[in-house]
C-alpha cells in the first residue's frame, strides 16, 4: 500500500554529503544553437546536447534550460547527407517512429545510445548502465524551476528509456501536470505511478527535491526546503539495460509534453541530501560562485588606437619599428622581414604519435617547456635548462602507454599551454583546447605538470585545429582565435579562417550571440562560404558544429596577395611581452594540391609523386591592436628546405617565445614529408630552435647607395636618454636628430651634430656634439687630430630638457637597419 502524507515544515539547516551522479546547471550561453553540449559538471561526465525543442534562456543563477522550440531556419534536404540528419530516412517496418533528423530532432536536451546512422563524437553515456537508472539505492533528485504559463498536457522534467524511443514503455520518468500542482513519477518495472501533489507559485523560482530512501522504502518531496509529501512503501526498480537507451529532460522520449517551465541546476545524486526541513543551498556550480575578474593585470592604454592622429605620447616604452604608425615623413623605407637563424636539433626520432602544434614556455626555475601532444592526444611535456637538450620528465602521474611525460589525461590536442597572470598561483599554468570535440574547454595546473579540466565549457564549438590565446594587458582582456571550416576556397573547397573572441572573466562562459537568418544573410556577403547555412547543421543534430560568422575573421586569405587554394592553418597570434603596442603572428600557411587548379598544380597531389596534400610555410603577421593585421608573406619568416641534413616540406612554428640575454628564442617543428603525404619519414620529423634578435623581427632598411630620411609625428617622451636597436653593419651609419613643433632643429640636438651610430647594437645610447663647430673649425685649421682634439670635444647623451615637449625625431640612414628605440 502507498501512503501519501502532506507536510508543510520549518526550515532547518541538515544537508548531509552525497556522492553526485550528475549535475547540469545549464549555463552555457544564452541562445546557443541546437547541437550544442550540455555539460555535466559531475566526475562522471554525462554530456547531454540541445535540441531544436530546447533554449538556454537566463536562470536562477547564471542560465537555465527551457524546453522551448527554437526559432526554426529555413534549409532543404539533402541527399546522401544521412549521418549529417539531412537526409530523411522512412520509419523501419514495425517501428512507430521516424529516425531522428534535423527536421524532427525536437528534444530539449538529450543523451542517447540510438540512433546510430546519426554522427555521435561528444562521448554520451549508456544512461541506463549509469546512476541515472533510478533504482534500488538512496537517491536524491533536485533543480530549480520556474513554472510559466499553464500546461496544455503534462510536462515532462526528465525521462529514462532502454529505447528504441517511443518504440516501448520501458521507461522511468518524472513529470508535472498540466495544472502544474502534482508531480507524476512512473516506474515501469514494478508498474507504480505517483502522483505526488506539490506547491509551486507562478513565476517565481522554487527549489525542488525528491529524495528515495531504499532503507525505508520512501520517496519524500521538498519545496524550498519544506516538506511536501512524504509517500511510504515505495519501491523504485532500474530499467533493464538498452542498447538503444536514451535520458531525456524537458520533453519525452518523441519530444513531446514540453515542460511549460524553465529548469537550472539539475542534479542527481546518490545519497540522502536532506533530511528534515532545510535551508535552500546556493548555487552549486563553481561558475556562479567564482567571483568576477574585475582587478585585472593593467598595462599602458594602446598608443596608436582610432584617436591617435594628435601628438603621441610615447612615454618612455619601447617602441618596435615593424610598420609606420609613429611615421610622419619617410622615403625609400623598406619594412623587411628577418627571418630567424634555424638552429640546432633539439627533439627528433620522434616515431610514436606526435602533433605538430607546439607550445614552449618558461618556468619558474628558468627551465624551458615544450608541450604537445602524444598518443589518443593526451598532452605531453619535454624539459631543458639549456633550451638544446630536452628530456621527458618521469612524472608520478604521468605514465600512459609508452609515456611517462603526460601532464593531461584527456583528449584533446587542439590548443596551447600559457601562463594566466591574473590567476592564484594554484591556477597560473593554462590550457586551452577543444575537448572531445565538444566545445572549447579550460585546463588549470599550479606547476603546468598536472593539469585539470574546469568542466564549464568557455565556447560552444569544436574546434579544427589549435587555439591561440594571451592576456592583452592593454586592452584588459583575454583574447584567442579559433579556426572556422565554413569559409570555401575558389574551386569550392574547405577554406580555414579564424575568428577572434575576446573575454574579461576567463572561467565563466564567454560572450556570444546566436546569428539570425537575415543575420547569416547579411554577414556572407563579399565572403565565399558553404552553401549549409545556418552552419550549426554541419555534424547533425547530435555533435557540434564549428564556428562560423558569430565572431569577426581575423587571419583569412587574401585573394590580392596569396596564391589560390592557399589558406591559414593556424594564426599562432601573440602578443610580444618586451614591448607594448606590439602584436605579432606567425600564421602558417598551406599551399593546397588536393582540389587545386590548375591541373599543372594539381598532378602534384599524384600518388605517384610521393608528395601529399601540400606544404605548409610560416610567415609573419604584424597589429598594434591585436585586431588589424598585416601580413608580410615574403620572406618566409620560417620556409621550408634543408636544414642539418634534413629536407623538410613542413614548418609549424611553435607557440610561444623565450628571452634569452639579447636573444628570442623560438621553436619549429618540421617535417621531411608533406602534408597528408603519401610517404611518410617519421623518425626525421624534428623540433629545432631558432633565434631572432631581439626586437628584431622587422627592421627599417634604408638602401646602401644613398642616405635616407624618416621623420615621426609630433610626439612626448619621458627619460634622459635616446636608446636604438640598431645594425649599420660596417659601412652603414645612421644619425638621429630632435625637431620642434615648427619642424626646425633644435639646437644641440640636430642631425648634423649627432655622432655617427656605426656597428651592431641591440642597445646604444644616441650621442650629439655640443660643440661642433669649434671642432671643425679646428679640423679646418689642420690642426692635429688627435687627443688634443678628442680632450675638446664636448658631447651630452642627456635628452632631458626635451622631455614633456612636442618633439619630432628625424633620422638620416644609410646602409643600415633600424628596429626599435626607447627613452631610458
Amino acid at each position: 500500500m502507498i501512503r501519501i502524507i502532506l507536510l508543510i515544515g520549518l526550515l532547518s539547516n541538515n544537508i548531509v554529503n552525497a556522492q553526485t551522479i550528475a549535475f547540469w546547471p545549464f549555463d552555457e550561453q544564452q541562445g546557443i544553437y541546437p547541437s550544442c553540449v550540455l555539460s555535466d559538471l559531475s566526475d562522471n561526465d554525462f554530456p547531454m546536447v540541445l535540441g531544436l525543442g530546447g533554449k538556454i534562456v537566463k536562470g536562477k543563477f547564471g542560465n537555465a534550460l527551457h524546453p522551448e522550440q527554437q526559432s526554426k531556419f529555413d534549409f532543404l534536404e539533402i541527399e546522401d547527407e544521412v549521418s549529417f540528419g539531412l537526409t530523411k530516412l522512412l520509419k523501419q517496418e514495425g517501428k512507430t517512429q521516424e529516425p531522428m533528423n534535423w527536421f524532427n530532432a525536437n528534444f530539449s536536451a538529450l543523451m542517447t545510445s540510438g540512433e546510430k546512422h546519426l554522427r555521435k563524437q561528444v562521448g554520451f553515456a549508456q544512461a541506463t548502465k549509469t546512476k541515472l537508472n533510478l533504482g534500488y539505492f538512496d537517491w536524491t533528485i533536485e533543480f530549480w524551476y520556474k513554472p510559466l504559463d499553464n500546461l496544455i498536457e503534462n510536462g515532462t522534467v526528465f525521462e529514462i528509456g532502454t529505447g528504441p524511443r517511443g518504440e516501448n514503455e520501458i521507461v522511468t520518468f518524472l513529470k508535472l501536470n498540466k495544472e502544474q500542482n502534482q508531480f507524476i513519477i512512473y516506474n515501469q518495472p514494478n508498474g507504480n505511478t505517483l502522483y505526488l501533489p506539490t506547491n509551486l507559485k507562478h513565476q517565481n523560482w522554487q527549489h525542488v527535491v525528491f529524495m528515495y530512501n531504499a532503507t525505508k522504502l520512501e520517496l519524500t518531496h521538498y519545496v524550498n526546503g519544506n516538506l511536501i509529501s512524504k509517500s511510504e512503501n515505495i519501491r523504485i526498480e532500474k530499467l533493464p539495460q538498452g542498447d538503444e537507451d536514451y535520458f531525456s529532460v524537458g520533453r519525452n522520449g518523441i519530444w513531446e509534453e514540453p515542460l511549460s517551465g524553465i529548469i537550472d541546476e539539475l542534479r542527481f545524486s546518490e545519497g540522502n541530501i536532506y533530511s528534515e526541513n532545510f535551508s535552500v543551498p546556493e548555487s552549486f556550480s563553481y561558475i556562479n560562485k567564482s567571483a568576477n575578474q574585475n582587478n585585472l593585470l593593467k598595462g599602458p592604454q594602446l598608443l596608436f588606437n582610432e584617436n591617435s592622429n594628435g601628438t603621441i605620447n610615447l612615454g618612455n616604452r619601447k617602441h618596435l619599428f615593424i610598420d609606420d604608425y609613429l611615421l610622419e615623413l619617410s622615403e625609400n623605407v623598406d619594412f623587411v622581414v628577418n627571418p630567424p637563424q634555424k638552429k640546432e636539433i633539439v627533439l627528433t626520432d620522434i616515431a610514436g604519435p606526435f602533433r605538430k602544434h607546439l607550445s614552449v614556455l618558461e618556468d619558474e626555475k628558468g627551465n624551458i617547456r615544450i608541450y604537445t601532444t602524444v598518443d589518443d592526444d593526451y598532452l605531453a611535456v619535454w624539459i631543458s635548462k639549456d633550451g638544446i637538450n630536452f628530456s621527458a620528465p618521469d612524472l608520478q602521474n604521468g605514465k600512459y602507454k609508452n609515456n611517462n611525460n603526460i601532464v593531461l589525461h584527456e583528449n584533446v590536442g587542439m590548443g596551447v599551454v600559457f601562463i594566466d597572470p591574473n590567476a592564484p598561483k594554484e591556477e597560473r599554468w593554462k590550457y586551452i583546447s577543444d575537448y572531445h570535440r565538444r566545445a572549447v574547454s579550460l585546463f588549470y595546473s599550479e606547476d603546468g605538470l598536472n593539469f585539470k579540466r574546469y568542466k564549464q565549457p568557455v565556447l560552444p564549438f569544436r574546434s579544427g585545429s589549435q587555439a591561440n590565446i594571451y592576456y592583452d594587458d592593454q586592452k584588459q582582456v583575454y583574447t584567442a582565435f579559433h579556426r572556422s571550416d565554413f569559409g570555401r576556397t575558389k574551386s569550392g573547397a574547405t577554406q580555414r579562417d579564424f575568428v577572434m573572441t575576446e573575454t574579461r572573466d576567463l572561467l565563466k562562459p564567454w560572450p556570444f550571440k546566436a546569428l539570425t537568418d537575415k543575420e547569416y544573410k547579411e554577414r556572407v556577403v563579399g565572403k565565399r562560404v558553404a552553401k549549409l547555412i545556418p552552419w550549426y547543421l554541419d555534424n547533425g543534430p547530435l555533435t557540434p558544429g564549428g564556428f562560423s560568422l558569430e565572431y569577426p575573421w581575423i587571419f583569412s586569405p587574401i585573394d590580392s596577395v596569396d596564391p589560390s587554394e592557399t589558406d591559414i592553418y593556424v594564426p599562432k597570434a601573440q602578443k610580444y611581452a618586451w614591448a607594448p603596442d606590439t602584436y605579432l603572428a606567425f600564421p602558417i600557411l598551406y599551399f593546397h594540391y588536393e582540389d587545386s587548379e590548375p591541373i599543372t598544380r594539381k598532378i602534384l597531389m599524384d600518388p605517384k609523386r610521393k608528395r601529399g596534400s601540400g606544404p605548409l610555410e610560416t610567415q609573419l603577421a604584424i597589429s598594434r591592436n591585436g585586431v588589424d593585421w598585416q601580413r608580410h608573406p615574403r620572406p618566409a619568416y620560417v620556409g621550408i628546405g634543408e636544414h642539418d641534413g634534413i629536407d623538410f616540406k613542413t614548418s609549424y612554428i611553435a607557440y610561444g617565445m623565450i628571452k634569452r640575454d639579447n636573444e628570442i628564442w623560438q621553436y619549429c617543428f618540421s617535417e621531411p614529408h608533406y602534408h597528408s603525404p603519401w610517404e611518410v619519414f617519421p623518425n626525421k620529423r624534428a623540433v629545432y630552435r631558432l633565434v631572432q634578435r631581439l626586437d628584431g623581427f622587422i627592421s627599417i632598411d634604408s638602401p646602401y647607395e644613398k642616405e635616407i630620411y624618416i621623420t615621426t609625428k609630433p610626439l612626448i617622451f619621458e627619460g634622459k636618454r635616446l636608446l636604438l636597436n640598431v645594425d649599420t653593419d660596417a659601412a652603414g651609419y645612421l644619425q638621429v636628430g630632435f625637431l620642434d613643433e615648427n619642424g626646425n632643429d633644435i639646437e644641440g640636438f640636430s642631425v648634423d651634430d649627432c655622432i655617427y651610430i656605426n656597428g651592431d647594437f641591440i642597445e646604444t645610447e644616441v650621442e650629439w656634439m655640443k660643440n661642433k663647430d669649434d671642432i671643425e673649425r679646428i679640423s679646418n685649421n689642420n690642426e692635429e687630430i688627435g687627443v688634443t682634439l678628442s680632450e675638446k670635444v664636448v658631447t651630452s647623451k642627456d635628452v632631458s630638457k626635451l622631455a614633456g615637449k612636442t618633439v619630432r625625431i628625424i633620422f638620416r640612414m644609410r646602409g643600415s637597419k633600424l628596429y626599435s628605440l626607447k627613452f631610458d
